[in-house]
């Protein structure tokens, strides 16, 4: 008789406890709503089932922006200090605090006034889930579960933890059951999906996403997923839809946008869309490069000059020294006259590159231009070294080796002395016919040869110059630079003239 009267009474607890699960926890709305509902007030319809789970999801979100996480707090402090002991209250003070180390304490003080206290379970094993510390977590769920095995919060939250340890199975498994004991929650068809996908079940993860926009149409998430899925499976014009659903959501869902261009420049009939989806992804991304360099090819496959030049350029604001975007854009100024903007950027292909011709006849253009004509001929000589029959720089060395009087066939003799004399008599020539347009032209120079045992000259510096004429003056240093001096007399020379009408 008291054995029977015993069970009796554990039968009539076990009932009372989950009659009290039943209906007492936080209503944001109506059960079976979306994540962004209201948190209750703290009335009696504020704890029931549904309720809570609205209201811990809602917390959810609000831990992503501080000051409504903040607001909430409020709130639920200033109810905790009406009712101190009240279970609810303080589960939701504590599960509000922006500090989740000590949300966490605060929740294990509530297990330890109530060991059966579902929600400080709960909470306790998302906190420890957020933090990756899975086994902890994993059995504060399992207490959970044991408590309510019949709410289906448990189970969903317990299988998102799987979702986030990448155990598809499990995962599966919880989710399912949670779906099966709520199937009215979108959330937890969007968890269910990503679950299926994780385990390779595509078909099935593809009707769980199709699940949750039959409710919720435009639910981000779900757009973004099941496109990226389709777009795997190769089902790519609706992917693209789906995506471009999604970006209408999030406008600045730069990975979104990204994806909807890539897959609609796979598309040939789509060519030009794909085009202005490339530049309003790629302007949202920012200092992402590779995004614009995607743009670029795509601009020259559909032969659009300007979107291309301009992709190329947005490369170049983002990193300087992109190799591929200065030669695309550095003959491209210098085609159009833009001398400011082409130099620095073959400057920097040489950089990179010391023997690119493209780069040296490119400055050696500018460079005559700019009316740098020793640097000029420096790099035409590069050029034609390489490339004999270059016009470009041909014409270049043809023009100021005119301008300049260098001879075409270098000096050469058979001593240091008779290849210094012959360079005497060219500057000479041209001295005499400075004269006729300088008539007071005078000066000393003074220049450092250094030759090397083969005979080749090595270096040429002007070490004094009084006779300041550009004419002279690189008239000498070239002819001496090109200058062929006999083997064996290796040594740096001071090459001195002075200069006077009527020597």
């Amino acid at each position: 008789m008291t054995i029977a009267l015993i069970r009796k009474r554990e039968r009539s607890g076990q009932l009372g406890c989950l009659l009290l699960l039943a209906v007492a926890l936080v209503a944001a709305c109506a059960a079976g709503g979306s994540v962004g509902r209201k948190t209750g007030t703290g009335g009696a319809s504020s704890f029931t089932a549904a309720a809570m789970t609205d209201t811990v999801f809602a917390i959810e979100q609000a831990l992503a922006e501080p000051e409504h996480l903040q607001q909430l707090h409020k709130q639920y402090e200033r109810q905790v200090q009406v009712d101190p002991k009240h279970p609810f209250k303080r589960f939701l003070w504590a599960y509000t605090l922006g500090d989740r180390n000590q949300a966490w304490a605060e929740l294990t003080k509530i297990t330890k006034l109530n060991s059966r206290f579902y929600w400080a379970y709960l909470g306790m094993g998302v906190i420890l889930d957020g933090w990756g510390v899975f086994d902890q977590a994993e059995r504060n769920f399992s207490r959970a579960l044991e408590l309510a095995p019949r709410l289906a919060v448990g189970h969903a939250l317990f299988g998102r933890m799987y979702l986030h340890k990448k155990e598809a199975g499990r995962a599966v498994e919880l989710l399912e059951r949670a779906v099966q004991l709520e199937p009215g929650r979108s959330l937890y068809h969007l968890y269910l999906a990503r679950a299926r996908q994780l385990a390779g079940q595509a078909r099935l993860a593809e009707e769980s996403y199709r699940r949750v926009l039959d409710s919720e149409a435009d639910n981000f998430a779900a757009l973004r997923e099941l496109g990226l899925l389709l777009a795997a499976k190769g089902q790519v014009p609706e992917a693209v839809d789906l995506l471009g659903r999604a970006a209408e959501q999030q406008p600045r869902a730069c990975p979104v946008l990204h994806k909807r261009a890539q897959l609609l420049a796979g598309l040939a009939e789509r060519g030009d869309e794909a085009l202005d989806a490339y530049q309003r992804a790629c302007s949202c991304r920012g200092d992402d490069k590779d995004c614009w360099k995607e743009q670029a090819s795509l601009a020259a496959r559909l032969g659009q000059e300007p979107k291309l030049q301009q992709a190329w350029e947005k490369v170049l604001d983002i990193d300087s020294s992109d190799l591929e975007a200065c030669k695309f854009l550095a003959p491209v100024y210098l085609a159009t006259g833009a001398i400011e903007k082409a130099l620095p950027v073959f400057q920097q292909i040489r950089k990179q590159e010391p023997k690119n011709l493209q780069a040296l006849q490119g400055l050696a253009v500018i460079f005559e231009k700019g009316g740098e004509y020793s640097s000029a001929i420096e790099l035409a000589e590069q050029v034609l070294a390489a490339q004999p029959d270059n016009p470009v720089a041909g014409g270049i060395r043809s023009r100021l080796f005119t301008r300049f009087h260098i001879l075409v066939e270098p000096v050469s003799g058979r001593s240091p002395q008779q290849v210094f004399s012959r360079v005497r008599s060219q500057i000479a020539k041209v001295y005499k016919l400075r004269l006729k347009e300088k008539p007071g032209l005078k000066g000393e120079l003074l220049i450092k040869v250094t030759v090397g045992d083969d005979g080749r000259v090595r270096q040429v510096s002007l070490a004094r110059d009084t006779v300041s004429d550009n004419v002279v003056d690189t008239c000498a240093i070239w002819n001496l630079r090109r200058a062929r001096f006999p083997g064996g007399f290796g040594a740096t020379y001071d090459f001195a003239l002075t200069l006077k009408p009527g020597d």
